[in-house]
């Protein structure tokens, strides 16, 4: 029962591998294997018993953090397939970084918390959207749209936690 065989986060989740996954049976499913080997189960049992629930419990919160976040699922799935994500710009279409910089500059000069929340909208809009295409690129087995599209949300990702810093910087001033 104890031996961790090299399977991936899907099998160990019994999820199919694909990126369309049901975030609410994702969790559900964790839950449900967490009560089986959560190391607080396994305290008044030998060391091994011991060392074994910490290993499953740490691997199942690893399959879970990174099937439930669709960049990282997508770049788990690129992995799987042997690929991996570029390491840098050079690939990327010049059109789509000069539009990230202007959405950071929207960013900066953003002259309050309104138009802070109206961005933010508007970019989880975006990821929304690019997820589904992730989902359509992963069935077309398109690696090279997934990788584009990969990078785009993190790129959105990235403008999301300027947001989220420059509120909180604000929030600070008014207190």
């Amino acid at each position: 029962m104890w031996i961790i065989q090299l399977q991936n986060y899907f099998d160990i989740m019994d999820f199919p591998t694909k990126f369309a996954v049901q975030s609410q049976e994702l969790t559900q499913r964790f839950r449900q294997l967490q009560t089986h080997v959560h190391p607080d189960k396994y305290s008044n049992k030998t060391a091994r018993e011991q060392t074994n629930s910490a290993n499953w419990s740490s691997l199942i919160n690893k399959a879970y953090k990174t099937l439930s976040a669709p960049v990282e699922r997508g770049q788990y799935m690129l992995q799987l397939q042997g690929e991996q994500m570029p390491q840098d710009n050079s690939a990327l279409n010049p059109t789509f970084l000069m539009a990230m910089m202007e959405r950071n500059e929207e960013v900066e000069e953003a002259p309050d918390s309104d138009t802070l929340e109206r961005l933010n909208a508007l970019i989880a809009k975006e990821l929304q959207a690019n997820a589904q295409q992730l989902t359509a690129h992963f069935e077309a087995k398109d690696l090279a749209a997934v990788k584009t599209t990969l990078v785009a949300m993190k790129y959105l990702h990235s403008i999301q936690s300027s947001i989220k810093k420059k509120q909180q910087q604000q929030q600070h001033l008014m207190s």
